[in-house]
């Protein structure tokens, strides 16, 4: 009996170990090009590129075989683009937020795999005739949290509007407290656990609570270790998998089982309370200093004697 259950306790931590090093499958941008190349200015077309592996080691994906790309854009519209050569690239018009959402499929071994990526993108430019009055309608200064699931994907993973401890509302930055909620049609499934990895190597998995809402306090970043780098972004992949009993075909290949995997790529950069209080501590003491000279002076002046005139009688 002891023998039957440490088999199990064995074959238990492979799988946990297998389904943790697993290869994520997330969007990225693909570098800028110069903007000082000269001859007309090039329009503000977007690229992307799929990157497979961890975020350590990891190469481009090419193979974009039934592969499904969306855009939702401040309007909620959506838009199927289509994916060709490898690179996925868009023009955004107008001035704001966008996301997009990247769906691909594939039968291996009887289970048919959902591999699906979203991301987040910000337009700082556009058409400004055509954004002038989303700005006046204030649809520009949209929010990129507590969206509603796509109707296109069956399951997603939804970042809800983080738990901030300064004022800086744009960015994410260690000391948030990130939270997360996962869907499948539209439901929120509040058994599924959530895998983090970052740059700097540290990973977690994270349990939901009673509501299905999976949250966690970003670390402090260890990847920064000179003074200059101190403010420099860390990236971060945030992971739900959920395993569904259906069978059918696909691509005229029969399955059994369906697996659906969803990747969340994230940035963060280190708290604003650490480099502001810096600054405050250092303009304190410099004023603690000037106010305690002026006292210093008024207090002199003030206990200066003031020379007296002395006048001889000279009959």
């Amino acid at each position: 009996m002891f023998t039957f259950k440490l088999k199990i306790a064995v074959i238990s931590m492979c799988m946990c170990v297998s389904l943790f090093a697993q290869d994520s499958l997330w969007l990225d941008e693909s570098k800028k090009k110069s903007c000082c190349s000269g001859g007309e200015k090039a329009p503000n077309i977007k690229e992307f590129v799929i990157k497979k592996g961890t975020l350590q080691e990891n190469k481009k994906e090419h193979d974009f075989k039934n592969a499904v790309v969306y855009v939702r854009d401040m309007d909620h519209a959506v838009s199927e683009l289509n994916v060709t050569g490898g690179k996925i690239a868009f023009t955004p018009i107008h001035k704001g937020g966008y996301r997009l959402y990247f769906e691909q499929k594939s039968v291996q071994e009887g289970v048919l795999h959902v591999n699906l990526s979203s991301m987040r993108i910000h337009n700082k430019e556009g058409n400004i005739s055509q954004t002038l009055l989303k700005e006046v309608r204030g649809k520009t200064n949209d929010s990129h949290y507590d969206q509603k699931p796509l109707a296109q994907l069956p399951f997603e993973l939804v970042m809800e509007r983080p738990i901030r401890k300064h004022h800086i509302n744009c960015c994410l930055y260690s000391g948030d407290i990130a939270p997360f909620t996962v869907y499948y049609k539209g439901k929120v499934q509040k058994d599924v656990s959530l895998r983090v990895s970052m740059e700097s190597g540290w990973n977690a998995t994270i349990q939901p609570d009673d509501e299905g809402v999976l949250s966690f306090e970003i670390p402090r970043s260890t990847y920064a270790t000179t003074e200059k780098e101190k403010k420099r972004s860390e990236k971060m992949i945030v992971e739900a998998s959920y395993d569904v009993n259906e069978s059918g075909v696909y691509k005229g290949e029969a399955y059994h089982g369906v697996r659906y995997v969803m990747s969340l790529p994230l940035s963060f950069g280190a708290s604003p309370l650490e480099y502001e209080s810096q600054v405050l501590g250092f303009a304190t003491a410099i004023g603690v200093m000037l106010v305690f000279s002026l006292g210093l002076y008024y207090n002199r002046r003030r206990k200066r004697k003031t020379p007296k005139e002395i006048y001889f009688d000279e009959e």
